[in-house]
């Protein structure tokens, strides 16, 4: 079960919290040699759409490009087929679950993942390697609690400052996600 860890971003359209997470994601992994694969959908996806203005705008504020972005409906093969699903909401987690109840181990709200995966160390696995990265999700889930798992807010329909703001959240929990699944560097 080695080779590519994949990882899934959800929330309810997939035009803008995931989308925007997932160019996030995708840059923030590049040249780190972790081999992943990132990718984004929505419990309700707008099929087709491309991500949204404000999104756009807010992502090219940081250098980065969103345009080829088309949003895409959650389906019980995608939840399969991701080794780490990060949602914006609970809800969507439940959504995501309920496709596939293997997920439960493997689905987390983005902010979750971020803080029940932060020390989890693994010093067993090298780092970058997709094995450390199962491996960390594996003991993120056994960390978790009955506390309710905290949201990402969604800025659609909002003010373009919105935008910004969750552009931050994603940035600051993928930070520390993606950091707990790279490993020391």
């Amino acid at each position: 079960m080695n080779g590519e860890f994949r990882i899934l971003l959800v929330c309810t359209a997939n035009i803008c919290r995931s989308a925007m997470a997932e160019v996030i994601t995708r840059a923030m992994l590049a040249g780190t040699g972790l081999p992943a694969a990132t990718g984004s959908a929505g419990v309700h996806a707008l099929t087709g759409h491309p991500m949204a203005p404000h999104a756009l705008a807010t992502l090219a504020r940081l250098g980065l490009d969103g345009r080829a972005h088309r949003a895409r409906q959650l389906d019980p093969d995608l939840v399969r087929s991701a080794d780490l699903l990060l949602t914006m909401e609970a809800g969507h987690a439940a959504v995501a679950v309920g496709l596939d109840p293997a997920a439960a181990r493997k689905t987390f709200t983005l902010p979750e993942f971020a803080a029940l995966a932060a020390g989890t160390g693994q010093r067993r696995y090298r780092s970058d390697t997709a094995e450390r990265a199962r491996a960390i999700v594996e003991s993120a889930a056994g960390r978790r609690g009955r506390q309710p798992a905290p949201d990402v807010l969604d800025p659609y329909g909002g003010p373009p400052e919105g935008y910004d703001t969750c552009a931050k959240t994603l940035g600051e929990s993928l930070s520390h996600a993606l950091g707990a699944l790279l490993g020391p560097r």
